[in-house]
């Protein structure tokens, strides 16, 4: 399946790209406006996302399009360049040269704007699919939160790999992760497949879709900057917004299991002995037992082993012994 993000690197580069004045029209017509403005408000939390997504979802099922249209273009960012400037910045825009990191908020504007016009029909073309190949239930991650992984599925080693190649999951880069704001990930799975659709923030109110978006190459945006025109180039068409459909063997955990799981953060000495354990969430009843639990426990020292590299602070998932 194509992602979305093949389309920003098809612009990019094309040799058809050329340049003019006209401004990046903006996706959002006056009539989508209003009907965006009947969609319910959802909380800025996990299941505040899998509920907007269940809803879409059902809306997409039943025919109801201009609902449909409603959600996709609830998703664009209103003002993409101030979002992303204040997220990443935009030091040095104004350099005769720049670095690979430099001016990044501009340069990652820049790129959302060259799909976020076909965004809504985008989703609904994502949700048509996610319904036929039976893709209708759904976990989200936070992925700027302490030990950022679904509970109630197996993820599939391949998608979490696939999630990290961006800025916007840079402890070095991005603001979001600096400031802990939520940055997430929707997993969408049946019982034996999984896909993800990445990534969604909180703005203004709303989720907004900003995919994983890689910045102009600086040379591209420099010739932009000193033109004073806007990119345009082959129109963007709509693509499916999920990552790979993957089949698995026994996607979805045992809800007993979930129920009676909880995640902790463990730090170890030289030794190997727990020095700090941290609870991160699951069983409120069972959170103390846990850690007592584990602080009896003894982990392969910091440091290269036989197995491989063992950090000296990682994620534990802890179930009481049957």
């Amino acid at each position: 399946m194509y992602k979305l993000i093949g389309v920003m690197a098809l612009l990019l580069l094309s040799s058809g790209v050329n340049y003019a004045q006209s401004s990046t029209p903006n996706p959002q017509e006056p009539s989508a406006r209003s009907d965006v403005s009947s969609l319910p408000v959802y909380s800025d939390s996990p299941a505040g996302l899998e509920s907007l997504f269940s809803d879409a979802l059902k809306a997409s099922v039943e025919g109801r399009s201009t609902a449909v249209l409603a959600y996709g273009q609830s998703l664009v960012l209103p003002d993409a360049e101030a979002w992303f400037v204040s997220k990443f910045g935009d030091v040095k825009c104004k350099e005769k040269t720049l670095a690979a990191n430099d001016c990044l908020g501009p340069r990652l504007a820049a790129a959302y704007g060259t799909y976020s016009p076909v965004l809504p029909a985008s989703f609904e073309m994502t949700l048509g699919d996610l319904a036929q190949e039976g893709l209708t239930n759904f976990e989200v991650v936070d992925y700027t939160g302490p030990c950022a992984s679904p509970q109630r599925i197996v993820p599939s080693v391949k998608l979490v790999g696939s999630l990290t190649t961006t800025p916007v999951l840079s402890s070095m880069l991005s603001g979001l992760v600096q400031r802990h704001e939520p940055v997430y990930v929707v997993w969408a799975y049946s019982q034996d497949k999984e896909t993800t659709l990445a990534f969604f923030v909180y703005d203004e109110g709303a989720f907004r879709y900003t995919g994983m978006p890689h910045p102009f190459l600086p040379e591209t945006y420099i010739q932009v900057r000193d033109s004073g025109a806007s990119i345009s180039g082959p129109a963007a068409t709509p693509h499916y917004l999920t990552d790979d459909q993957l089949p698995m063997q026994n996607v979805i955990v045992d809800p007993v299991i979930v129920a009676n799981t909880v995640v902790l953060n463990v730090v170890v000495d030289k030794e190997g002995k727990p020095k700090e354990i941290s609870y991160v969430r699951g069983s409120e009843q069972l959170k103390e037992e846990a850690i007592r639990s584990v602080r009896k426990r003894r982990f392969d020292p910091p440091g290269f082993g036989p197995r491989g590299m063992h950090p000296n602070e990682f994620c534990l998932n802890w179930t009481p012994a049957k």
